[in-house]
């Protein structure tokens, strides 16, 4: 499972950047309702689960304020 965290406070906003959510395959990104301490609506991740790890949101984000982390994959039981 993918882990995507948003860091609030590095964001420049939705509205005045929004390239996670213009580069995520999976739309997986959407605005928060509250402001960070900057002023800007930061994105939200909205279906973690549809997340393929891609990376592109972390890859473009400006502000390096989105981390994409692979999770620990679950052993098969024998």
């Amino acid at each position: 499972m993918t882990k995507v965290y948003v860091l609030r406070d590095a964001c420049k906003g939705m509205n005045d950047c929004g390239i996670c959510r213009f580069v995520c395959p999976q739309n997986v990104f959407g605005v928060s309702d509250s402001l960070n301490q900057k002023g800007f609506f930061p994105p939200v991740v909205g279906d973690e689960d549809a997340c393929t790890g891609c990376e592109s949101c972390m890859i473009f984000c400006p502000d390096m304020a989105i981390v994409v982390k692979e999770g620990k994959k679950k052993k098969a039981s024998r």
